[in-house]
């Protein structure tokens, strides 16, 4: 498959042209340039490297503006399923991403090309209400999407070690044998990448910031473990990859409308004037103002007849309105030491994640 002109026209930022390209990408692919739509069995055949590519290119193009996998999460907070599609979801999507306009669908003709439309406006071809070429539209192209899941962290993984041989001795490179060896592939902690993806997806569309928060946990700290089982390395946080942070970031923002997740607690630790850090390493002042400000001395304290060594979370932090809850709460549970450092809650992990991801910088 040739992205060429794709990849030609985003960086243009011709995006009417794009659009057009990435359907006749699609129809290619399925045999259907002919016909000049796709079909229920079509969609679920779409070559999943060739729809992740095509994905990314929007993505990046576009700075997290627009693509497939912006829109399935719009799909999803506005309270649809992928693979099914229903009406009234269908209108409340187009709502949000300007399809609509005072209650009626807009054409083809009217929808605005250009990177001030709203987020996940576009590609459109595919979409269904101002278009016809895909069965199902958004919702079909999602759940293939995220069928796709595990070609796509494939795809990422695979690019961050690109450069990385059996001599190199580059700490990223020496980390993947050893998280090899702690079940990172293919199985990561008896349940495989992809699959803690769809569960904490599952959680945070539910609303269920607890179970989420300890999956989110699951997802990150085997790297941490490994580095420091491995390499005896304290600051052990900094090399959990970014197509890991991100992608849980990315979940995390959508579905707390922007009050959860790592991007979340950067922007409270700038408000604030915590960020960015002056220092290598957080003081005792900057750690205390850090449980302040995110809400973390919110919580009460363990019981002292229990062996638990850490807080437990709070029932009133879940399955609310996450506007209830203090934003950049969450994520909270790399910091249980029970579970990782070994003694009490130790809230500087915020402030040791991988610089090169952006959710720590510095001055």
């Amino acid at each position: 498959m040739d992205f060429a002109r794709l990849t030609e026209e985003l960086k243009a930022q011709n995006w009417r042209s794009a659009d057009a390209e990435t359907l006749q990408l699609l129809l290619k692919m399925s045999d259907r340039t002919a016909e000049g739509w796709l079909n229920k069995t079509d969609v679920e055949k779409l070559d999943c490297a060739a729809l992740v590519q095509i994905d990314r290119l929007w993505i990046e193009r576009s700075k997290n503006q627009f693509g497939f996998s912006q829109q399935r999460l719009i799909w999803l907070s506005a309270g649809g399923n992928v693979g099914q599609y229903n009406p009234k979801i269908a209108e409340k999507f187009g709502d949000r991403v300007g399809w609509r306009d005072r209650g009626k669908w807009l054409t083809y003709n009217k929808l605005n090309f250009s990177h001030q439309a709203p987020k996940g406006h576009l590609p459109a071809a595919t979409g269904n209400g101002v278009s016809g070429s895909v069965w199902g539209g958004v919702a079909a192209i999602s759940k293939r999407l995220q069928s796709c899941r595990p070609v796509e962290l494939a795809i990422a993984r695979q690019e961050y070690y690109a450069n990385c041989s059996d001599r190199s001795r580059d700490r990223r490179c020496l980390l993947k044998k050893a998280a090899e060896r702690w079940g990172e592939t293919p199985d990561w902690g008896g349940k495989g990448i992809a699959k803690l993806f769809d569960e904490l997806e599952r959680e945070l569309s539910q609303r269920q910031w607890i179970e989420a928060d300890k999956i989110t946990r699951i997802l990150l700290d085997r790297y941490r473990q490994a580095n420091l089982a491995e390499f005896k390395d304290s600051d052990s946080m900094k090399v959990i990859p970014c197509y890991l942070l991100k992608p849980v970031d990315d979940l995390w923002m959508e579905y707390s409308q922007g009050r959860f997740g790592l991007t979340a607690q950067s922007e409270v630790l700038f408000d604030r004037k915590i960020f960015p850090m002056p220092k290598a390493r957080p003081d005792f002042p900057t750690a205390t103002a850090t449980n302040t400000v995110l809400g973390w001395n919110k919580l009460p304290d363990a019981d002292p007849d229990s062996n638990h060594i850490h807080k437990p979370y709070s029932p009133a932090f879940n399955a609310v309105d996450p506007q209830r809850i203090p934003k950049g709460f969450y994520p909270y549970d790399m910091g249980y030491s029970y579970y990782t450092y070994g003694s009490g809650y130790n809230g500087e992990w915020r402030f040791y994640l991988n610089p090169a991801c952006g959710f720590n910088p510095s001055s």
